[in-house]
């Protein structure tokens, strides 16, 4: 079996080394994201960018591994009922910082344009509240979840297209706070739209 697997192994670099596609970039792009079950603004606008690679299989499947830096943004404003019921409630703002690791199957059916879908798993770097106060015990330390999307390469810029669902529960159950209360699961979902440019094809 450990030779079966050896070989398989060995025939699967040279298959890469032969389609002459490992390709290394970086991108940038905003993010529009809503959470279930939050009471928040649905598409908040926030950012991403990272570091993006390509690997050919074959010459319509590659796998594209990337590291992002990527801000979850969730704005909470209480409507007018709200306030009556809850004098004590007013606008917040929470800023995620997370960095994702996608692991991203493409499908090239068509010169220029790919498919992409696949795992990613995001550590939570960072979290504030209003931008000041750090707001810990509020989220969860990670988020694993699926992508689906597609890109239109033009030569060494690309602008893709993807949509990010959450598949764990975002909320820590310690605590809450004021309009961000646990309801019952919170789970992202996201749209990512953005540009890149490959530097280095080997």
């Amino acid at each position: 079996m450990k030779k079966v697997a050896a070989f398989l192994l060995t025939l699967l670099i040279l298959n890469v080394q032969a389609q002459d596609k490992l390709a290394i970039g970086i991108k940038l792009g905003q993010n529009f994201t809503n959470v279930d079950n939050v009471n928040v603004d649905h598409n908040s606008a926030s950012y991403h960018l990272g570091v993006t690679a390509q690997i050919g299989i074959t010459p319509l499947l590659s796998i594209a591994p990337e590291v992002i830096l990527s801000q979850t943004k969730l704005e909470a404003n209480p409507s007018v009922l709200a306030l009556a019921l809850d004098p004590t409630l007013k606008p917040e703002t929470f800023h995620l910082d997370y960095l994702a690791v996608p692991l991203l199957l493409q499908y090239k059916p068509v010169k220029s344009f790919v498919f992409q879908a696949g795992p990613q798993y995001s550590v939570l770097l960072d979290q504030k509240k209003d931008g000041v106060d750090n707001a810990r015990t509020a989220f969860s330390s990670g988020e694993f979840a699926l992508v689906g999307g597609a890109k239109l390469d033009l030569g060494g810029f690309f602008f893709y297209g993807r949509y990010v669902i959450g598949m764990n529960n975002i909320g820590s159950a310690a605590e809450g706070y004021n309009n961000i209360k646990d309801q019952s699961t919170w789970k992202t979902r996201q749209w990512q739209l953005g540009v890149g440019l490959s530097l280095f094809n080997f």
